[in-house]
């Protein structure tokens, strides 16, 4: 017995004395080991949540911890140097690059992890569930405001349209890419996150809910399944009189919903830390598969291999 525990206690000196360590003395992260904190947009809480816990199953020396924030926020703090590791909807702008970082001697790496939709969700009772995509540019920029400007036949009153945060990249996406730029109208308010957003779609017959389409596209999911019986989900169509679709893994691939965009994990740890692992998985095939598995499009497709007897 003494045996065992001699040898287990240089064991686990031999693990801290391999420790990398700062000149202060505190432990440096590396790929595989160390904790730090990431900032996440909240509308990838779900995805990022089960691939966090898989991470941190995988390397128990590794400890991730999120902070489930808007998209402004998240870049707020990487711009400040007070986080180094993100996961928004967008890259870095090469303006933002000069400016924040290449003084200080380096680049982030900008990896792409998947490709998801935004979703657009309305009440039970609401019989209007295919926008065409002009439809709903006017409706986002105040040109369409009543549910009879949309249809004549609705016994609905004025529309509401409600987000997640004002400073989340669905509100940037919904302005800047399907409104072109213009300001949002008056009868648009934000909350604090997606699931207030479904929880107020459910309660209100005129509200239109913009969403992450992470937070209702993993169907084997309780708690997304709940979600789905108070709501219903819009399917966008080319235009009048054409099919609609939904954000659905397929319809991104092919290009048939057309509000998709691209998540990144932004690293700008200025060495081989945490951060470089994390983003490592994330692209990787368990990575992959487990952004299939949530409903998102997977940036690097898993691919199966059949072998064909001959």
């Amino acid at each position: 017995m003494r045996k065992y525990l001699i040898f287990g206690t240089l064991f686990c000196l031999t693990l801290l004395s391999c420790q990398q360590k700062d000149k202060s003395g505190k432990v440096i992260d590396t790929p595989t080991t160390g904790n730090i904190r990431i900032m996440v947009d909240e509308g990838y809480k779900p995805v990022i949540a089960s691939a966090v816990d898989v991470f941190d199953s995988m390397y128990l020396r590794a400890s991730l911890d999120p902070i489930y924030t808007s998209e402004g926020e998240a870049l707020k703090a990487l711009f400040e140097d007070s986080i180094q590791v993100i996961i928004i909807a967008r890259p870095l702008s090469e303006a933002e690059v000069n400016e924040y970082f290449k003084p200080r001697g380096f680049e982030p790496v900008i990896t792409p992890i998947a490709h998801d939709g935004i979703a657009f969700i309305v009440n039970p009772e609401n019989r209007d569930t295919v926008f065409t995509i002009d439809q709903l540019r006017d409706i986002l920029t105040g040109k369409i405001a009543r549910w009879k400007d949309l249809n004549p036949a609705s016994g609905l009153g004025d529309i509401l349209l409600v987000f997640d945060n004002p400073l989340s990249g669905t509100v940037r996406y919904a302005r800047d890419t399907i409104a072109g730029g213009a300001d949002l109208p008056s009868n648009a308010s934000a909350l604090k996150t997606n699931k207030e957003v479904i929880d107020y779609v459910a309660r209100n017959k005129n509200a239109i809910g913009i969403i992450g389409a992470n937070w209702i596209s993993d169907t084997d999911d309780k708690g997304v399944q709940a979600f789905r019986k108070e709501i219903k989900l819009v399917d966008i169509a080319p235009k009048a009189g054409a099919t609609g679709y939904g954000p659905y893994q397929a319809y991104l691939s092919t290009g048939k919903y057309p509000f998709k965009r691209t998540v990144y994990l932004i690293n700008a740890q200025a060495r081989k830390g945490l951060g470089l692992g994390f983003a490592s998985f994330l692209a990787s095939h368990p990575g992959q598969l487990i952004m299939l598995k949530a409903g998102l499009l997977p940036a690097q497709a898993p691919t199966r291999v059949i072998q064909v007897e001959r």
